[in-house]
């Protein structure tokens, strides 16, 4: 007998991580109709749970969870704040934009490294919705390749310039992602780069700037030749900060 649509609510929260995926992907496919129910139960799910929520809420492309999303942005969990903001970006919830600006403004207070994931995640919500401006010269925006705007890539073998002309405009480049451009034209994940860093609060931006320059290059190097790699770049101003 199939689940009702209250059994699969339920089941998000089970003790066993593959029946709450079974059940996230059986709302999934029972459409928008489950939206509402979901919404309502989202407050009083776990963190498994509430995850497999947004990934149902991303899915469906509602804009009706907005609203919820925006309360998990307070959650204790830094996945589920994460996710949350991602999923209001991908959403294109402009009146979420406060919100998360205050979600930004508590990370800051928090003192969390500038290359966090939750914080990276912000950005880009922030810059999807319009209410963050990332800061692209004129160059970079000229090699970047695969559509514009907070998810564009750059081709790996352009690295090198890309990087040196954001420090050059006073932009801190934080990591990359490396992905293989496939022959159907779209991209299959690779890598990150061997080597992480850091960036010393307390430093002068200009040293910021320079510390992560030379790291980012010093990572390029790995990926620089190879014709079929692209590169999604995370970077940030000194207002971001």
């Amino acid at each position: 007998m199939e689940e009702s649509i209250d059994d699969l609510l339920e089941m998000l929260d089970a003790d066993r991580s593959e029946l709450a995926e079974d059940a996230q992907h059986a709302l999934i496919a029972l459409g928008s109709q489950v939206v509402e129910p979901l919404i309502a139960v989202v407050p009083r799910l776990g963190r498994f749970g509430q995850l497999c929520a947004i990934e149902v809420f991303n899915s469906l492309g509602d804009m009706r969870p907005a609203e919820v999303l925006v309360g998990l942005l307070t959650s204790e969990d830094t996945t589920v704040r994460s996710w949350s903001a991602e999923a209001l970006g991908d959403l294109g919830a402009r009146r979420a934009a406060p919100a998360l600006r205050q979600a930004y403004e508590a990370w800051k207070m928090r003192a969390e490294p500038l290359g966090d994931s939750e914080a990276g995640c912000l950005r880009w919500a922030l810059t999807q919705l319009g209410a963050r401006e990332r800061v692209l010269p004129p160059r970079v925006a000229e090699l970047q390749t695969g559509g514009e705007g907070p998810g564009s890539f750059w081709r790996a073998d352009d690295l090198v310039e890309v990087i040196n002309e954001l420090a050059e405009h006073q932009q801190a480049v934080l990591g990359f992602l490396i992905w293989r451009t496939r022959r159907d034209g779209g991209l299959s994940w690779v890598s990150g780069p061997d080597l992480d860093w850091e960036v010393d609060r307390a430093l002068p931006w200009a040293r910021t700037v320079a510390e992560c320059r030379d790291w980012a290059l010093l990572a390029a190097g790995e990926f620089t030749g190879e014709m079929d790699l692209a590169a999604m770049i995370d970077w940030i101003d000194s207002s971001d900060t």
